[in-house]
């Protein structure tokens, strides 16, 4: 597992996976993507992305030092 160091203590980098949703704020079209919107000539004003964020589980329980 890879680590960084934070206030001198190693600390290990998670590997998140992100899955982002494009979306009409008026009409709720979805777009598959930035290019698609664009394309259409829909206002950035008119735009919602929605971002999850999935992390993998947390040891809350382990033992401190």
């Amino acid at each position: 597992m890879d680590t960084i160091i934070v206030d001198g203590k190693d600390v290990p980098l998670l590997k998140a996976k992100t899955l982002t949703t494009i979306k009409n704020k008026e009409s709720g079209v979805v777009y598959k993507d930035e290019q698609e919107w664009k394309t259409l000539g829909i206002a950035p004003e008119q735009i919602q992305r929605d971002v999850k964020v999935t992390l993998p589980r947390l040891d809350l329980l382990a033992k401190s030092k």
